[in-house]
């Protein structure tokens, strides 16, 4: 008797799996075609046709959005790690290629974006018309995880002394600029000002669980105190206008104060060595990748 031959599946095209990618992340089609750059209804056309690929459901279709099957979140996870190793190849071909031209899609705090990446992308788009940047202003561990999940490039990411943060396995950080914490207060504060100098005074700061209020009340209890929180944000800028209207004082990285409001004035506290690093974060398997290169190359150095 013949041998009974089975029929070749079309494999998965990668295009669409990064669709899918999108979906399981966003939660809905509308937020994977804001992120692909397509309409909803061409993301659903192409998800039709993976699921035609595949030969099974891959989304269950909701009243209100739709759902990953279970074959679906399988394919989703083996998804992201061939978008990651595709995206590493390409990444070699481009290492063949003097000319800087692609696209690159950074993550970035809001304190870095103005101050690293406006002048770097401003400098390397004027050098390099090719390029095709987008940049996504979200908190570290937001773009860490983007980075991952291939939907990024480059994370630009704080580190604060005494507020640890866990950089993930597989990826290649450097550090692109260092810089204090500094006092801001309303009034001009004294030569050899130290923090356990203004353990009465009331406090501005970030909340307990973000990195920089971490740091800050470790600060304090450090120089003898508990400070006195009267505002929590986690907006850096509004920090600055609170301590100028009035509100208290509040111990903020030099990036991170709102230099155009009037009335502001910084000290570097006397004994406390405060500080954060902001580190540029790749894969490590696009680390020699000429156009990540040249933009961690391009961000000023401090």
């Amino acid at each position: 008797m013949p041998e009974e031959t089975r029929a070749v599946k079309d494999l998965p095209d990668p295009t669409r799996l990064r669709l899918l990618v999108d979906v399981a992340h966003h939660g809905s089609i509308a937020g994977a075609a804001r992120a692909s750059g397509i309409t909803a209804s061409a993301v659903s056309q192409q998800l039709t046709t993976l699921e035609r690929e595949c030969g099974v459901p891959l989304l269950e279709r909701l009243p209100r959005g739709v759902a990953l099957t279970a074959a679906g979140e399988v394919l989703a996870e083996r998804g992201r790690s061939l978008v990651r190793l595709l995206e590493a190849a390409r990444g070699d071909i481009d290492g063949f290629d003097d000319h800087l031209v692609g696209r690159v899609r950074i993550g970035t705090i809001a304190s870095a974006a103005q101050a690293l990446v406006l002048p770097a992308l401003a400098h390397l788009t004027g050098e390099h018309p090719g390029i095709d940047a987008t940049v996504t202003v979200a908190e570290p561990q937001s773009s860490l995880a983007a980075l991952h999940e291939g939907r990024i490039d480059l994370a630009l990411v704080d580190v604060y002394e005494h507020a640890p943060m866990a950089i993930p396995s597989r990826v290649t950080a450097t550090t692109v600029h260092r810089e204090p914490l500094v006092l801001i207060g309303r009034e001009p504060f004294s030569a050899g000002t130290a923090l356990a100098d203004l353990a009465d005074e009331r406090w501005v700061m970030p909340p307990a669980e973000a990195a920089c209020g971490q740091a800050v009340r470790y600060a304090c209890r450090q120089a003898g105190f508990e400070p006195q929180v009267r505002w929590e944000t986690d907006d850096l800028q509004l920090l600055s206008r609170a301590v100028a209207a009035g509100q208290g004082v509040t111990m903020l990285p030099q990036l991170a104060i709102d230099v155009d409001r009037p009335g502001l004035h910084t000290t570097v506290p006397a004994g406390a060595k405060l500080g954060r690093e902001i580190r540029a974060v790749v894969r490590s398997g696009e680390r020699d990748r000429p156009l990540l290169r040249a933009v961690t190359a391009a961000l000023p150095r401090g």
